[in-house]
Protein backbone atom coordinates (compact mmCIF):
# COMPACT_ATOMS: atom_id res chain seq x y z
CA UNK A 1 0.00 0.00 0.00
CA UNK A 2 1.33 3.44 -0.91
CA UNK A 3 1.84 5.94 1.94
CA UNK A 4 -1.09 8.22 2.72
CA UNK A 5 -1.05 11.73 1.27
CA UNK A 6 -0.34 14.23 4.09
CA UNK A 7 -3.29 16.32 5.19
CA UNK A 8 -3.83 19.87 4.04
CA UNK A 9 -6.51 22.05 5.60
CA UNK A 10 -8.38 24.95 4.02
CA UNK A 11 -10.96 27.42 5.24
CA UNK A 12 -13.63 28.92 3.03
CA UNK A 13 -13.69 32.68 3.73
CA UNK A 14 -16.38 34.84 2.13
CA UNK A 15 -15.24 38.43 1.50
CA UNK A 16 -18.67 39.98 2.14
CA UNK A 17 -18.28 43.76 1.79
CA UNK A 18 -15.01 43.54 3.74
CA UNK A 19 -12.77 46.58 4.04
CA UNK A 20 -9.08 45.89 3.66
CA UNK A 21 -8.08 45.73 7.35
CA UNK A 22 -11.04 43.51 8.28
CA UNK A 23 -10.33 41.06 5.48
CA UNK A 24 -6.64 40.98 6.34
CA UNK A 25 -7.44 40.25 10.00
CA UNK A 26 -9.68 37.32 9.05
CA UNK A 27 -7.01 35.89 6.77
CA UNK A 28 -4.32 36.22 9.43
CA UNK A 29 -6.64 34.51 11.92
CA UNK A 30 -7.00 31.58 9.52
CA UNK A 31 -3.25 31.26 9.25
CA UNK A 32 -2.81 31.47 13.05
CA UNK A 33 -5.33 28.64 13.43
CA UNK A 34 -3.07 26.48 11.27
CA UNK A 35 -4.92 26.45 7.95
CA UNK A 36 -2.79 25.83 4.89
CA UNK A 37 -5.18 27.32 2.31
CA UNK A 38 -7.53 30.31 2.24
CA UNK A 39 -10.37 29.50 -0.13
CA UNK A 40 -12.56 32.19 -1.70
CA UNK A 41 -15.95 31.49 -3.30
CA UNK A 42 -17.28 32.86 -6.58
CA UNK A 43 -20.83 33.96 -5.78
CA UNK A 44 -22.65 37.17 -6.49
CA UNK A 45 -23.08 39.00 -3.20
CA UNK A 46 -19.42 38.71 -2.19
CA UNK A 47 -16.40 40.57 -3.47
CA UNK A 48 -14.58 39.36 -6.57
CA UNK A 49 -12.37 36.33 -5.93
CA UNK A 50 -8.99 37.19 -7.42
CA UNK A 51 -8.63 40.60 -5.77
CA UNK A 52 -9.64 39.00 -2.45
CA UNK A 53 -7.07 36.22 -2.95
CA UNK A 54 -4.23 38.62 -3.70
CA UNK A 55 -5.12 40.65 -0.61
CA UNK A 56 -5.26 37.43 1.45
CA UNK A 57 -1.81 36.39 0.28
CA UNK A 58 -0.35 39.81 1.11
CA UNK A 59 -1.88 39.67 4.60
CA UNK A 60 -0.36 36.26 5.37
CA UNK A 61 3.04 34.66 5.14
CA UNK A 62 2.57 31.04 4.04
CA UNK A 63 -1.10 30.26 3.27
CA UNK A 64 -1.93 29.33 -0.29
CA UNK A 65 -5.04 30.88 -1.84
CA UNK A 66 -7.64 29.30 -4.09
CA UNK A 67 -10.88 30.00 -5.89
CA UNK A 68 -13.38 27.59 -4.38
CA UNK A 69 -14.79 27.26 -6.93
CA UNK A 70 -15.20 29.57 -9.91
CA UNK A 71 -18.47 29.45 -11.81
CA UNK A 72 -17.09 28.74 -15.28
CA UNK A 73 -20.17 30.27 -16.93
CA UNK A 74 -19.19 33.69 -15.55
CA UNK A 75 -15.71 33.73 -17.09
CA UNK A 76 -14.19 34.11 -20.53
CA UNK A 77 -11.49 31.41 -20.44
CA UNK A 78 -8.74 33.61 -21.90
CA UNK A 79 -9.41 36.47 -19.50
CA UNK A 80 -9.69 33.97 -16.66
CA UNK A 81 -6.23 32.63 -17.51
CA UNK A 82 -4.89 36.19 -17.41
CA UNK A 83 -6.46 36.72 -13.96
CA UNK A 84 -5.01 33.48 -12.62
CA UNK A 85 -1.52 34.10 -14.02
CA UNK A 86 -1.53 37.68 -12.72
CA UNK A 87 -2.59 36.55 -9.25
CA UNK A 88 0.07 33.84 -9.34
CA UNK A 89 2.75 36.43 -10.12
CA UNK A 90 1.49 38.90 -7.49
CA UNK A 91 1.41 36.27 -4.73
CA UNK A 92 4.80 34.68 -5.47
CA UNK A 93 3.23 31.44 -6.67
CA UNK A 94 0.65 30.74 -3.96
CA UNK A 95 -2.44 30.40 -6.19
CA UNK A 96 -4.62 27.38 -6.94
CA UNK A 97 -7.50 27.64 -9.39
CA UNK A 98 -10.71 25.78 -8.57
CA UNK A 99 -13.46 25.65 -11.20
CA UNK A 100 -16.93 24.14 -11.45
CA UNK A 101 -20.18 24.49 -13.36
CA UNK A 102 -22.04 26.82 -11.02
CA UNK A 103 -25.24 25.68 -9.35
CA UNK A 104 -27.22 28.74 -8.18
CA UNK A 105 -29.74 29.52 -10.89
CA UNK A 106 -30.72 32.88 -9.42
CA UNK A 107 -27.11 34.07 -9.84
CA UNK A 108 -27.16 33.13 -13.52
CA UNK A 109 -30.35 35.19 -13.88
CA UNK A 110 -28.85 38.19 -12.07
CA UNK A 111 -25.71 38.03 -14.22
CA UNK A 112 -27.71 37.67 -17.45
CA UNK A 113 -26.04 34.32 -18.17
CA UNK A 114 -28.07 31.51 -19.70
CA UNK A 115 -28.75 28.73 -17.18
CA UNK A 116 -29.10 26.16 -19.95
CA UNK A 117 -29.02 22.44 -19.22
CA UNK A 118 -26.74 20.43 -16.97
CA UNK A 119 -24.99 19.21 -20.11
CA UNK A 120 -24.39 22.70 -21.47
CA UNK A 121 -22.95 23.84 -18.13
CA UNK A 122 -20.50 20.94 -18.16
CA UNK A 123 -19.63 21.75 -21.80
CA UNK A 124 -18.74 25.26 -20.68
CA UNK A 125 -16.63 23.91 -17.83
CA UNK A 126 -14.77 21.60 -20.20
CA UNK A 127 -14.03 24.46 -22.61
CA UNK A 128 -12.77 26.56 -19.71
CA UNK A 129 -10.50 23.87 -18.31
CA UNK A 130 -8.95 22.91 -21.65
CA UNK A 131 -8.32 26.58 -22.45
CA UNK A 132 -6.73 27.17 -19.05
CA UNK A 133 -4.46 24.19 -19.46
CA UNK A 134 -3.30 25.36 -22.88
CA UNK A 135 -2.67 28.93 -21.73
CA UNK A 136 -0.89 27.87 -18.54
CA UNK A 137 1.38 25.70 -20.68
CA UNK A 138 2.13 28.60 -23.05
CA UNK A 139 1.12 31.97 -21.54
CA UNK A 140 3.08 34.08 -24.02
CA UNK A 141 -0.06 35.26 -25.90
CA UNK A 142 -1.17 36.83 -22.60
CA UNK A 143 2.14 38.62 -22.03
CA UNK A 144 3.73 36.16 -19.60
CA UNK A 145 7.16 34.99 -20.76
CA UNK A 146 7.06 31.44 -19.40
CA UNK A 147 4.72 28.92 -17.77
CA UNK A 148 4.23 29.21 -14.02
CA UNK A 149 6.29 26.77 -11.97
CA UNK A 150 3.15 25.53 -10.23
CA UNK A 151 -0.46 26.55 -10.79
CA UNK A 152 -2.69 23.62 -9.77
CA UNK A 153 -6.19 23.26 -11.20
CA UNK A 154 -8.97 21.91 -8.99
CA UNK A 155 -12.22 20.67 -10.52
CA UNK A 156 -15.18 20.26 -8.23
CA UNK A 157 -18.47 18.46 -8.70
CA UNK A 158 -20.44 15.27 -8.22
CA UNK A 159 -21.82 14.13 -11.57
CA UNK A 160 -20.29 11.64 -13.99
CA UNK A 161 -19.16 14.14 -16.60
CA UNK A 162 -17.53 16.52 -14.13
CA UNK A 163 -15.68 13.72 -12.35
CA UNK A 164 -14.61 12.33 -15.72
CA UNK A 165 -13.30 15.79 -16.67
CA UNK A 166 -11.43 16.01 -13.37
CA UNK A 167 -9.97 12.55 -13.97
CA UNK A 168 -8.48 13.77 -17.26
CA UNK A 169 -7.44 17.34 -16.52
CA UNK A 170 -7.32 18.22 -12.81
CA UNK A 171 -4.43 18.26 -10.36
CA UNK A 172 -6.95 18.20 -7.51
CA UNK A 173 -10.43 16.69 -7.56
CA UNK A 174 -13.01 18.10 -5.16
CA UNK A 175 -15.93 15.82 -4.40
CA UNK A 176 -19.00 17.98 -3.86
CA UNK A 177 -20.71 15.42 -1.64
CA UNK A 178 -24.10 16.90 -2.42
CA UNK A 179 -26.75 17.12 -5.11
CA UNK A 180 -28.91 20.06 -6.05
CA UNK A 181 -32.38 19.84 -4.53
CA UNK A 182 -34.97 19.47 -7.33
CA UNK A 183 -36.32 22.81 -8.52
CA UNK A 184 -34.06 24.92 -6.31
CA UNK A 185 -33.17 28.33 -7.78
CA UNK A 186 -31.04 29.30 -4.77
CA UNK A 187 -28.68 26.36 -4.86
CA UNK A 188 -30.15 24.32 -2.02
CA UNK A 189 -28.08 21.16 -1.65
CA UNK A 190 -28.82 17.72 -0.23
CA UNK A 191 -25.88 15.86 1.26
CA UNK A 192 -25.14 12.37 -0.02
CA UNK A 193 -24.36 9.58 2.44
CA UNK A 194 -21.09 7.68 2.81
CA UNK A 195 -22.15 4.82 0.55
CA UNK A 196 -23.08 7.21 -2.25
CA UNK A 197 -19.75 8.99 -1.78
CA UNK A 198 -17.90 5.68 -2.00
CA UNK A 199 -19.59 5.03 -5.34
CA UNK A 200 -18.55 8.47 -6.62
CA UNK A 201 -14.95 7.84 -5.57
CA UNK A 202 -14.91 4.44 -7.27
CA UNK A 203 -16.29 6.03 -10.46
CA UNK A 204 -13.57 8.67 -10.40
CA UNK A 205 -10.84 6.09 -9.82
CA UNK A 206 -12.01 4.00 -12.78
CA UNK A 207 -12.02 7.07 -15.02
CA UNK A 208 -8.66 8.37 -13.80
CA UNK A 209 -6.83 5.04 -14.03
CA UNK A 210 -3.15 5.46 -13.22
CA UNK A 211 -3.61 9.22 -12.70
CA UNK A 212 -5.79 8.62 -9.63
CA UNK A 213 -2.88 7.69 -7.37
CA UNK A 214 -1.14 11.02 -7.95
CA UNK A 215 -4.14 13.32 -7.62
CA UNK A 216 -5.01 15.12 -4.42
CA UNK A 217 -8.61 14.65 -3.25
CA UNK A 218 -10.56 17.44 -1.59
CA UNK A 219 -13.78 17.60 0.40
CA UNK A 220 -15.69 20.63 1.74
CA UNK A 221 -17.11 19.88 5.19
CA UNK A 222 -20.43 21.69 5.48
CA UNK A 223 -20.68 21.60 9.29
CA UNK A 224 -18.31 20.88 12.18
CA UNK A 225 -19.89 20.20 15.59
CA UNK A 226 -17.45 19.57 18.43
CA UNK A 227 -19.38 17.79 21.17
CA UNK A 228 -18.86 15.08 23.80
CA UNK A 229 -22.29 13.64 22.88
CA UNK A 230 -21.85 12.48 19.32
CA UNK A 231 -24.96 10.29 19.06
CA UNK A 232 -27.28 12.76 20.79
CA UNK A 233 -26.05 15.61 18.61
CA UNK A 234 -26.56 13.54 15.48
CA UNK A 235 -30.16 12.86 16.52
CA UNK A 236 -30.72 16.59 16.99
CA UNK A 237 -29.20 17.35 13.59
CA UNK A 238 -31.83 15.16 11.95
CA UNK A 239 -34.28 18.04 12.34
CA UNK A 240 -32.33 19.87 9.62
CA UNK A 241 -31.37 16.73 7.70
CA UNK A 242 -34.46 14.50 7.88
CA UNK A 243 -33.38 12.49 4.84
CA UNK A 244 -30.39 11.09 6.80
CA UNK A 245 -30.39 8.76 9.80
CA UNK A 246 -28.36 9.66 12.89
CA UNK A 247 -25.79 7.02 11.97
CA UNK A 248 -25.52 8.40 8.45
CA UNK A 249 -24.97 11.90 9.87
CA UNK A 250 -22.02 10.57 11.90
CA UNK A 251 -20.56 8.93 8.78
CA UNK A 252 -21.36 11.51 6.06
CA UNK A 253 -18.01 12.80 4.68
CA UNK A 254 -19.32 16.38 4.51
CA UNK A 255 -20.14 16.49 8.25
CA UNK A 256 -17.86 16.22 11.27
CA UNK A 257 -19.53 15.50 14.60
CA UNK A 258 -17.97 14.43 17.91
CA UNK A 259 -15.08 15.25 20.19
CA UNK A 260 -11.89 16.64 18.72
CA UNK A 261 -10.32 13.19 18.99
CA UNK A 262 -13.33 11.52 17.33
CA UNK A 263 -13.26 14.04 14.48
CA UNK A 264 -9.53 13.49 13.96
CA UNK A 265 -10.10 9.73 13.90
CA UNK A 266 -12.96 10.17 11.41
CA UNK A 267 -10.72 12.15 9.07
CA UNK A 268 -8.04 9.47 9.23
CA UNK A 269 -10.66 6.83 8.42
CA UNK A 270 -12.03 8.89 5.52
CA UNK A 271 -8.57 9.41 4.10
CA UNK A 272 -8.10 5.65 4.18
CA UNK A 273 -11.51 4.91 2.64
CA UNK A 274 -11.98 7.77 0.17
CA UNK A 275 -8.53 9.33 -0.17
CA UNK A 276 -9.61 12.71 1.21
CA UNK A 277 -6.45 14.44 2.40
CA UNK A 278 -7.31 18.06 1.53
CA UNK A 279 -10.09 19.09 3.89
CA UNK A 280 -11.86 22.46 3.83
CA UNK A 281 -14.28 23.89 6.37
CA UNK A 282 -16.39 27.04 6.47
CA UNK A 283 -15.26 30.14 8.34
CA UNK A 284 -17.94 29.70 11.01
CA UNK A 285 -16.20 26.43 12.01
CA UNK A 286 -12.64 27.74 11.79
CA UNK A 287 -11.90 28.12 15.51
CA UNK A 288 -13.69 24.90 16.50
CA UNK A 289 -11.75 22.90 13.91
CA UNK A 290 -8.32 24.33 14.76
CA UNK A 291 -7.55 21.81 17.56
CA UNK A 292 -8.23 18.98 15.09
CA UNK A 293 -5.56 20.42 12.81
CA UNK A 294 -3.11 20.22 15.71
CA UNK A 295 -4.01 16.56 16.27
CA UNK A 296 -3.43 15.69 12.59
CA UNK A 297 -0.51 17.91 11.68
CA UNK A 298 2.17 15.89 9.94
CA UNK A 299 0.03 12.75 9.62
Amino acid sequence: MSPATPFRFGVNLSPVASRGPEWADRCRAAERHGFDVIAVPDHLGVQAPFSAMVAAAHATTRARVTTYVLNSAFWNPVLLAREALSAQALTDGRVEVGVGTGYVRSEFDTAGVEWGSAGSRVDRLEDTVTSLRALFADPRPLGFPEPPARLPVLIGGNGDRVLRLAARHADIVSFAGAVLAPGSARGTLRLIDAEAMAERVRFFEREAGERAAGMERNILVQTVVVTPDRSGTAETMRRRLPYLTAQQIVEVPTLLVGSEEQIAAALLERRERFGFSYVCVHERDMAAFAPVIDLLRGR
